[in-house]
C-alpha cells in the first residue's frame, strides 16, 4: 500500500505529467494551426496556378484557330501562285 510519505511524492509526478501532457498539447496545437496556414496558402496558390492554366489553355485555343486560319489563308496563296505561275508559264509558251 502506499504510504502516506508516498503521497506528496506522487501527487508532484502526476502534476508534473499533466504539465507535460498540456505542453505536448500546446505544441501539437500549434503545429496544426501552422500545418492548417500551409494547407490554405497552398489551397490558394493552386487556385491561382488553375487560373492561369485556364487563360493559358484559352489562349492556345485561339492560337489555335488564328493558325488553321493562316494555313487555310497559305494554301489559298499557294494556290494563286500556282496559278499566276501556269499562266506566265503559258504565255511565255505561247511567245515562243
Amino acid at each position: 500500500m502506499t504510504e502516506a510519505s508516498d503521497i506528496p511524492s506522487r501527487v508532484d509526478r502526476l502534476e508534473n505529467e499533466v504539465i507535460d501532457i498540456k505542453v505536448a498539447i500546446s505544441a501539437l496545437i500549434s503545429t496544426t494551426e501552422i500545418h492548417q496556414r500551409n494547407i490554405e496558402t497552398m489551397n490558394r496558390n493552386m487556385e491561382a496556378m488553375f487560373q492561369i492554366m485556364t487563360q493559358s489553355l484559352q489562349r492556345m485555343e485561339i492560337m489555335e484557330s488564328d493558325s488553321r486560319e493562316i494555313q487555310t489563308d497559305i494554301r489559298g496563296l499557294q494556290t494563286e501562285n500556282r496559278r499566276i505561275l501556269d499562266i506566265l508559264q503559258q504565255r511565255n509558251t505561247d511567245e515562243n
